[in-house]
């Protein structure tokens, strides 16, 4: 292996392991969501509303993190927003009401999509278009991981520990995350390609792409298809430990095979795609 090849592997498996971040975050503490509900005292859908704001600060997030990151460079937005995350995940386990879960989830997920955007824009910068896509499917492999395995991850802390670890092992992690992209990760945008960050610019932009209605209809298109599957997220560890008396270390394993049905699901869609067309589809 080459020094070029030892370092492109290196750097997407921790952009991988960045990237896994985000679904960790949302994956892993399901199984707790009845248990958060009954350990405060609160209905089903308080404890929900922690997802709920967690989403909410990731859609926010998506739209800062990309001027910062071609106004500051990638590695200061990542970083920080890594950072930001641990210490996000550190104030959910010290929690001590429903409420305060709940507003620092949303700055959980606000952190979130740091390196869910910035992944994207360093991997453009350092990668040719041909190589580019090779690449970023290896992210992909990495990612999809963390889904199959954090409910069942986070099954078991809760059975062996509390809810509370949860967050404490995602600190960890995104400490240790935050290390090797100090260390190992490059800044890859230079000074003379930045752009100034201009707040009334970047709301033109914006208001620029609600305007136009293919991307209108795409952005709806894709909203009420997360809509569905975030409902089913917030929903389905009451369903299958409350009202179907599921063990909460079993619950991943149930929840794996929405994963592995998925994975299914996505290969025979790509054929379709091919034969018919995206749009038709």
């Amino acid at each position: 292996m080459t020094t070029r090849q030892h370092s492109s592997f290196a750097i997407v498996f921790i952009l991988g392991l960045l990237a896994m971040l985000m679904p960790l975050s949302i994956d892993m503490y399901l199984p707790a969501l009845p248990v958060i509900s009954a350990q405060f005292g609160v209905p089903a859908g308080s404890a929900q509303m922690t997802l709920s704001t967690y989403i909410l600060g990731f859609a926010l997030g998506q739209l800062i993190y990309g001027p910062m990151a071609d106004s500051l460079g990638r590695k200061p937005v990542i970083l920080g927003g890594t950072l930001v995350f641990a210490a996000a995940a550190v104030a959910c386990a010290l929690a001590q009401t429903i409420d305060q879960l709940i507003v620092m989830r949303f700055f959980h997920g606000l952190a979130a999509a740091a390196a869910s955007v910035v992944i994207n824009a360093l991997m453009r910068d350092i990668y040719p278009k041909e190589e580019f896509s090779r690449m970023m499917s290896f992210v992909m492999l990495v990612t999809t991981i963390a889904p199959l395995m954090a409910p069942i991850v986070g099954g078991w802390v809760l059975v062996w520990l509390s809810w509370h670890y949860i967050f404490w092992i995602l600190a960890i992690a995104a400490i240790l995350a935050s290390v090797m992209i100090f260390a190992l990760i490059k800044e890859t945008l230079p000074v003379e390609r930045r752009q100034p960050f201009h707040i009334r610019t970047t709301i033109g932009n914006f208001a620029a792409l609600f305007r136009h209605k293919r991307v209108l209809s795409y952005m709806l298109a894709s909203g009420f298809s997360f809509a569905g599957m975030f409902s089913f997220l917030s929903a389905g560890p009451f369903v299958y430990i409350e009202i179907n008396h599921v063990p909460p270390q079993d619950f991943g394993y149930y929840f794996a095979l929405n994963i592995v049905f998925l994975f299914v699901m996505t290969i025979i869609n790509s054929r379709f795609v091919r034969r018919v067309g995206a749009l038709n589809m």
